[in-house]
């Protein structure tokens, strides 16, 4: 590829616009210097921006009257000028880049928009200068921030999934090599485990971690570099020892493996470490082995994965189905509703999920049951209790016996997913005491639904409420398309396949995991307020346009 010789048109556009701000603010903006093309092709421009206006609040960063900023423009619109510093001023605040890059732009995808040129590039730059000096800027929720910002990983390293927290103290950890690009980290020895050293440092690292052993080693002595890279007076240097850990694990794990080590880096806002993993390369570990002098080893900072509850906050945390975290459920059915509705619990955080359902899954139910190839012939309950434990690691999966009693006290919940009517008749007379839910579609679309809900407190059975349901909605002419769920036959809307002698339901795994999908997040809602009634909805493609979309009917005692 050969370097650009001039600037391209996006980049005369841009710093033309900025030459119109510049004429049309006169003394706001001044553009210092604007140098030659960079060999890289982009267009590097040095502003010098009049802060003193800007109020400061207390904590917030100290600007100068004028603040001096190298912008560089890349060639492509796509992504959005960056700006630094060339002075140490800035080192350790938040959304300071390794102590130089400003991050005026958080999220690009969403925040930059080529359309704005530098009117809204000098917008962003301005509204950062504000918020800064404000002391608006969050150090807690400053991504990377003990490391200088910035993600140091290289994409083709694996990822460690670190789920113990790491107590100041502790020399080593353990690596358990779950497939060819995932480790987890384990805080017990085992033969078939990385032994991986901790490393501690004893302040935050606003420059970086660095690239090399002794990049590193600089860091952890002098993080601010205001001593050169020296240790304090009277310190000794950290290259030599953390050598010498390296060495030393290096010995305990087998040949031709990498050596990865942890580093346990304290948060300038205080709270829970941050944590990096690097690693030098197998050769270079089995030079370490051999004894063989290596000088000064790159490091290659793998993917981390950070998954300790004290920094973690679930995607998922201001949705309804927070209320199954910790749960534990019992799942009844596990076919075209059951199979679906048990993944979405799963993923949502249930503790402990007891299946039951000993049909044997057939090819024909892959189009609309949460089921693969691979498990035709298993029963329903073990092929999917399998495809919830590699969904998620943490949740107790287990399957029903026939033999086991009808004692279903120890349950948060119990799902009754199937259109048994003997089942439903034992459940009503098998616990009062927890709270019982029943799902169901129509049979030909499986595009509408509903959910009953009978609360622990509830005196009636769940038979009882779901017949005064379907007496309140049979006598409801605008839920004409919900008289299905109550019909008293299955001929007329069970539809035989060719060469099979039962009624076989219809409908599609869009339709059975939308459906499933709302009804997750409507018990998600009842298991935090419980009340006594039967949810009705449809999905958007399904009702007549005079058809209720969702309705609950409550059927709370009078």
């Amino acid at each position: 590829m050969t370097s650009a010789t001039s600037p391209s048109s996006w980049q005369k556009a841009f710093v033309a616009d900025l030459e119109t701000v510049i004429r049309a603010k006169p003394g706001f903006v001044v553009i210092r210097e604007r140098r030659k093309l960079s060999d890289d092709g982009t267009v590097p421009i040095q502003l010098a921006i009049q802060t003193s206006a800007i109020p400061h609040a207390e904590g917030g960063l100290a600007l100068e009257p004028t603040e001096l900023v190298e912008v560089t423009v890349p060639r492509s619109a796509q992504r959005p000028p960056t700006v630094h510093v060339t002075h140490p001023r800035f080192v350790g605040y938040p959304h300071v880049l390794n102590g130089l890059l400003l991050c005026i732009y958080l999220d690009p995808s969403r925040e930059w928009s080529p359309d704005d040129g530098a009117v809204g590039f000098l917008n962003r730059l301005w509204g950062w200068f504000e918020a800064a000096a404000g002391g608006k800027f969050d150090p807690h929720t400053a991504l990377f921030h003990a490391v200088g910002g910035t993600d140091h990983t290289d994409p083709s390293t694996p990822t460690v999934v670190v789920r113990h927290e790491i107590e100041r103290g502790r020399r080593r950890v353990f690596f358990s090599r779950r497939s060819d690009h995932r480790f987890d980290m384990q805080l017990d020895d085992h033969p078939d485990r990385l032994s991986v050293p901790v490393v501690t440092a004893d302040a935050p690292l606003p420059l970086g971690p660095g690239t090399t052993i002794f990049e590193l080693s600089m860091t952890l002595d002098d993080p601010d570099m205001k001593r050169g890279g020296q240790p304090a007076l009277g310190m000794r240097p950290t290259h030599e020892s953390l050598y010498l850990v390296l060495v030393a694990a290096a010995k305990r794990n087998s040949a031709a493996s990498p050596q990865p080590f942890v580093l346990r880096v304290p948060h300038p806002a205080g709270g829970t470490p941050h944590v990096l993993v690097g690693s030098v390369s197998a050769d270079i570990a089995d030079a370490l082995r051999g004894g063989q002098e290596v000088s000064d080893p790159k490091i290659a900072w793998w993917r981390v994965s950070d998954e300790r509850a004290s920094v973690t906050t679930r995607r998922d945390s201001t949705r309804p189905t927070v209320a199954f975290a910790e749960r534990e459920i019992l799942l009844i059915g596990c076919g075209g509703l059951g199979s679906w509705i048990a993944e979405f619990i799963a993923r949502a955080g249930a503790r402990r999920i007891v299946l039951s359902d000993s049909a044997t899954i057939t090819g024909g139910l892959l189009v609309r049951q949460n089921y693969t190839e691979a498990d035709l012939g298993s029963q329903k309950e073990a092929g999917l209790a399998k495809r919830l434990r590699a969904i998620n690691d943490s949740v107790d999966v287990e399957v029903l016996s026939d033999s086991e009693g009808g004692d279903f006290a120890d349950f948060d919940l119990i799902i009754d997913a199937t259109v048994s009517l003997a089942l439903s008749q034992s459940l009503s007379s098998a616990s009062l005491t927890v709270m019982t839910v029943q799902v169901a579609v129509d049979p030909r679309t499986a595009s509408t639904g509903m959910v009953l809900i009978k609360p622990d407190s509830c005196p009636e059975t769940l038979a009882e409420l779901d017949h005064r349901a379907g007496k309140i909605v049979g006598q409801d002419p605008r839920l004409e398309d919900y008289h299905s769920l109550w019909s008293p036959g299955t001929h007329d809307m069970l539809v035989p396949t060719r060469g099979c002698s039962v009624p076989t339901f219809h409908g599609s795994a869009a339709d059975l995991a939308s459906a499933a999908g709302v009804m997750v997040s409507l018990v998600g809602q009842q298991l935090l307020a419980p009340t006594a009634g039967v949810h009705l909805f449809s999905l958007p493609h399904s009702a007549s346009p005079d058809t209720p979309a969702s309705v609950f009917i409550t059927l709370e005692p009078a």
